[in-house]
């Protein structure tokens, strides 16, 4: 996994599947005969003093490697784990340094904290109703689908997307009345641009429009069924917002095409599961890399 080097991995803090904010960092160091954890987090809401379990991920399960104390809500603490010839040994446990994938903090309930420097590969199945439930998730508590959510409030979710497609006019009767009602400007893309709040995501001169399941009014109608499309609903429910905007880097040189963004974090399965929904790619500003957030893009029509 790591000979001596040195890596920073950026903390989560996870409160009933949905990310709510950074928590910190664990700066990895591995040395000869030893991975090296100091683990630093702080400004985490509702985080009291005492004492939590702290959770190694390994590939395929999770391994308890004791407690960690926080005071005055903050944790700042350093954690060895010994390597003989590429086996990591917590006491109770050993396996292969290859395996160990991040660490979870479990806080309270339904809220941990938790940061990942390579991909777990246990997934489990979950039942689907109606097009809008979770299709695969971890075993254990990595944010690809963490969206433990309750039954009545997926049903009212369930009742706003779906009346979306059958009653725009009542959701978007500012909206849609003022890009209709502007005879001045017979290009669509820019009577959107006058409604919704543009946004720069990948650090360049792009512009991308900020909208909502519910705004899906202003595509042509086969593209209006996204509003069913499951992991497009459950990036928005993570992040509360999605892009849409043209891209010639992406479609043919010939004609500007429109893209759909669902925001997430860049991981090979979550990829996977992004294609079978009828993703083409994933951008971000940067590098792609493992761990990385951006957004998982579709081709669209206005």
């Amino acid at each position: 996994m790591f000979l001596y080097e040195k890596k920073i991995i950026y903390l989560t803090f996870f409160w009933d599947g949905v990310k709510k904010s950074s928590a910190g960092f664990v700066r990895i160091s591995r040395e000869r005969d030893a991975c090296i954890l100091d683990i630093h987090i702080r400004h985490v809401s509702g985080l009291s003093d005492g004492e939590c379990p702290l959770v190694l991920v390994l590939k395929n399960r999770e391994c308890a490697w004791g407690n960690i104390t926080i005071r005055k809500g903050e944790v700042n603490t350093r954690r060895n784990l010994p390597v003989r010839q590429n086996m990591i040994m917590t006491g109770e446990e050993t396996f292969e340094e290859n395996e160990l994938c991040g660490i979870l903090i479990p806080i309270g309930e339904k809220k941990w904290i938790a940061g990942y420097w390579q991909e777990p590969t246990t997934f489990r199945k979950a039942e689907i109703h109606n097009h809008t439930d979770i299709l695969c998730q971890p075993e254990i508590k990595q944010d690809l689908y963490a969206a433990d959510k309750n039954a009545e409030e997926d049903k009212e979710r369930r009742k706003e997307i779906v009346s979306a497609n059958g009653g725009a006019q009542d959701l978007l009767t500012g909206r849609k009345e003022k890009m209709l009602g502007n005879p001045a400007s017979e290009d669509k893309w820019e009577q959107l641009q006058e409604i919704y709040r543009k946004v720069h995501p990948f650090g360049d001169e792009r512009i991308f429009l900020s909208i909502e399941p519910r705004d899906f009014v202003v595509l042509r109608a086969p593209y209006q069924r996204l509003v069913n499309n499951s992991f497009l609903l459950h990036g928005f429910y993570n992040y509360r917002h999605l892009l849409l905007g043209p891209d010639k880097e992406i479609g043919a040189i010939e004609e500007e095409c429109f893209y759909l963004g669902v925001p997430g974090t860049y991981f090979e399965r979550e990829k996977m599961v992004a294609v079978m929904f009828g993703f083409e790619g994933f951008e971000c500003e940067g590098a792609v890399e493992i761990g990385k957030f951006g957004y998982y893009m579709r081709r669209v029509e206005l």
